[in-house]
């Protein structure tokens, strides 16, 4: 229902949630009443994409905001709120201990963030809007952050200010073994995995910028790396590591002998797979700038997806090969020529696709 500026809808006897602010000003007030409901939720569409409200104060009754929400308030810089469940200090939203951080507003023009000693974790969604602040720090209590590398764009350095459950180093994070969050502001074309780390968070985004040409993994390192590494442009890996294996700066698994990853940084127009290669990994090439590729007469299996969004013009597939997914080639939008072996699995594969008419024999070469 409407109710001036408002759009609620009732969630009790006498209390609603805020749906909508339809009005058109810059700062906005929610009031104790609306159409004499009291407000305790605002729901996720509570602003438009386009909205260019600046400031947003909470009445004292509002005890939950919707995070998906969040992403819409991009032009917000200040919230304001004194109630039980949410408070703010400095134009920050928190929860009402201050031991959760729920909002930080992305208009907020701070260079620096130190997080209040009672900090203790970042909510999912809390910098949706992408924040400004190019610093972050916090103390020994702060134990979880929850944070993708496109929310924080302009983050290039993360601080401990005491011992605790999180460490950074070199303005990294981590948590014991594990790296939490590379910053993706951070100056730096080459980044050394410190020794001893054995695992890369996932969030959904590689954990490394493009701006990271070179990257070295340690001994240590068990999993996270080929998820978290595409942008670079050569990987290379520690002698001794158990679990991966580089040769030229591409990305295989030590044990199969599957290549993994070929760094969409890579600026080689040629490449050509080594023997003993078994596999192509899904998204292996995706987005991989080489203009030709060669495969090995030693690879038996291609996954689904493997080429996807790649620069790949020609692509040459051995009679090796066995077992090749149904969507292997799909997304290659670029390919104008793929060779293949007469009588070979690839041949059927390809006369019997969308790909026949750029299919070649491999003697043509």
């Amino acid at each position: 229902m409407r109710e001036g500026d408002w759009e609620i809808k009732k969630t009790g006897k006498d209390t609603c949630s805020v749906e909508r602010y339809l009005g058109s000003d810059d700062e906005i007030s929610i009031p104790v009443k609306i159409g004499g409901y009291t407000p305790v939720e605002i729901g996720p569409r509570f602003l438009r994409k386009t909205s260019k409200v600046r400031s947003v104060s909470l009445a004292k009754t509002v005890e939950y905001i919707d995070p998906e929400g969040f992403s819409s308030w991009r032009n917000v810089g200040s919230v304001s709120a004194d109630g039980r469940k949410l408070r703010s200090r400095d134009g920050v939203l928190y929860d009402g201990s201050f031991r959760t951080l729920v909002f930080y507003p992305p208009k907020k023009e701070d260079r620096d963030f130190e997080a209040p000693d009672t900090l203790r974790r970042v909510q999912q969604g809390a910098f949706s809007a992408t924040v400004q602040f190019r610093t972050f720090s916090f103390y020994g209590g702060f134990g979880e952050f929850s944070a993708k590398p496109s929310e924080c764009p302009f983050l290039e350095c993360i601080a401990a200010l005491e011992d605790g459950e999180l460490s950074t180093r070199e303005g990294v994070l981590f948590k014991g073994k594990k790296l939490l969050f590379y910053p993706p502001a951070k100056k730096a074309d080459e980044y050394s995995i410190p020794d001893g780390v054995e695992s890369i968070e996932f969030c959904g985004e590689p954990a490394f910028p493009p701006a990271v040409s070179k990257l070295q993994a340690p001994e240590s390192l068990k999993s996270g790396l080929a998820e978290n590494a595409c942008h670079a442009g050569f990987i290379d890996v520690r002698f001794g590591n158990s679990a991966y294996v580089s040769r030229s700066g591409v990305l295989f698994a030590r044990r199969d002998g599957k290549l993994v990853l070929y760094p969409e940084g890579k600026k080689d127009s040629l490449y050509i797979a080594p023997h003993g290669t078994l596999s192509v990994a899904s998204g292996a090439f995706r987005r991989a700038q080489a203009r030709s590729v060669v495969l090995p007469r030693s690879l038996v299996h291609i996954a689904g997806y493997a080429f996807e969004s790649s620069a790949i013009e020609d692509l040459v597939i051995p009679a090796s090969v066995s077992d090749i997914d149904i969507r292997a080639l799909a997304g290659m939008d670029a390919l104008n020529t793929v060779y293949v072996e007469p009588r070979s699995v690839a041949d059927v594969f390809i006369s019997g696709s969308s790909l026949a008419g750029k299919k070649r024999y491999i003697e043509s070469i």
